[in-house]
């Protein structure tokens, strides 16, 4: 991951780590933007393996803009959830 990956991926293991031990932290809502090739699907599924390790992969929603890029992530439309 390139730097600016690496702090959204520490933003979100921080989040997670505070609810794994009993936290209420508000709803962390982030958006994932970049150009074709940026990383984006990278970044995306070290967040999946983190949340999957954890046995917390249910608490990670997964949307895109297009149909073809939730296919790509294993999501939804932001129409269809």
């Amino acid at each position: 991951l390139n730097e600016e990956q690496s702090m959204a991926f520490v933003i979100i293991a921080e989040h997670l780590h505070e609810i794994l031990m009993g936290g209420d932290p508000p709803q962390l809502l982030m958006v994932i933007h970049g150009q074709g090739g940026a990383g984006k699907t990278r970044l995306l599924q070290a967040i999946m393996k983190m949340f999957s390790d954890v046995g917390s992969a249910k608490r990670l929603a997964k949307t895109a803009l297009s149909g073809v890029a939730a296919c790509q992530i294993g999501g939804k439309t932001l129409h269809s959830c």
